[in-house]
Parts: structure tokens; C-alpha cells; sequence
């Protein structure tokens, strides 16, 4: 599911990655600690939640995920499979999700809030107004800063940051 936002560009976004880095104290280059920024989410973001979850607590399709919660903010559940992947062998998958549902706060607490025109199909909104286009592209930036990865490989960019094949691919296509 998917919501329309204000438009951003991923130039923008790699620019507000830079700031998402300062936010989390985990300096403008290198590899992005994912789990601090986890951990570090609720003091960040005020009655933000965030919880580690039985596998079966969430659909098999969904390894993480951010919604709003009785506060006014959000929670962040992990399924727990996910979290201990992340910590315990580093994939870079799983290290993604949990980036991505932080992305999800951080938009939305700088501005980026979803107007109530939900769209069920693919393709539906421009990449530009999408709230989980703006996620993706947002986490890319985190994780692979661009600057530092010019020039890089695709196994280059996956064995210093820590990513999957496919966040490595994707940088290499922007």
C-alpha cells in the first residue's frame, strides 16, 4: 500500500540523507549503523515505538513495518527472525528493512506527511510523490552514501556498507 506525499527528488534526498545521519549520530560517511538507529528511534522521535515481534506477528510477506499508533506517532515493529539477522550475521536484506521503516519516520517527521489518497495498484503514483518511493530512496542514501560509492562495484559497495546485492545493484543504476 502506498500514499501520495509532497514531491522530492532524489537529489533532495540525498541530501536529507546527510541530515538522517547527524540526527542518528552516525557521521556523514561510512557504514550506516542500522540497529543504533533502531534502538535509538523512540529517544530520537518522542512516543515513537520500537519492538522486536514473533515472526508469526506479521504477514510472511512483511519482514518490518511502521504505522501509526495510538500516540499520534509510530511504531516500528521487526519481526524478530529479521532483527536477529541483522545483528547476528549482518545481512544486509534485513539491515535494509529495518532502515527503511526508520526512513518512514523521519519523512514524515520532517514534512513528508501521506495524504489520505491511497493507491492499492503498482505504478499508480509518480516515484516522486510516493511515500514508500521516498522510503526506498532515502535508505539507499543512508546506506550507501553516493558520494563514496562512485566508481565503486556492485561487491565494492556490498562489503563496505553491509547491503544486499540488490541496494548494491540499484546504487549502481543512479
Amino acid at each position: 500500500m502506498d500514499y501520495i506525499t509532497k514531491p522530492t527528488s532524489r537529489i533532495q534526498l540525498r541530501s536529507l540523507s546527510k541530515i538522517f545521519r547527524i540526527v542518528f549520530k552516525s557521521g556523514i560517511t561510512g557504514k550506516f549503523d542500522v540497529l543504533k538507529a533502531f534502538e535509538k528511534l523512540p529517544e530520537t522521535f518522542e512516543d515513537t515505538v520500537c519492538t522486536i515481534v514473533e515472526d508469526n506477528e506479521l504477514p510472511a510477506n512483511i519482514p518490518a513495518r511502521c504505522s501509526p499508533n495510538e500516540n499520534g506517532n509510530f511504531t516500528v515493529e521487526v519481526k524478530n527472525s529479521v532483527y536477529k539477522g541483522a545483528y547476528e550475521k549482518e545481512i544486509g536484506a534485513y539491515r535494509g528493512f529495518i532502515c527503511h521503516e526508520i526512513c518512514h519516520v523521519f519523512l514524515f517527521k520532517i514534512g513528508f506527511t501521506p495524504i489520505f489518497n491511497r493507491q492499492f495498484g503498482n505504478n499508480e503514483i509518480a516515484p516522486y510523490c510516493s511515500v514508500e518511493w521516498q522510503a526506498k530512496a532515502l535508505c539507499g542514501e543512508v546506506m550507501m552514501p553516493y558520494e563514496e560509492t562512485r566508481g565503486m562495484t556492485e561487491s565494492e559497495i556490498i562489503s563496505t556498507y553491509g547491503v544486499s546485492k540488490g541496494f548494491a545493484a540499484k546504487r549502481l543504476t543512479y
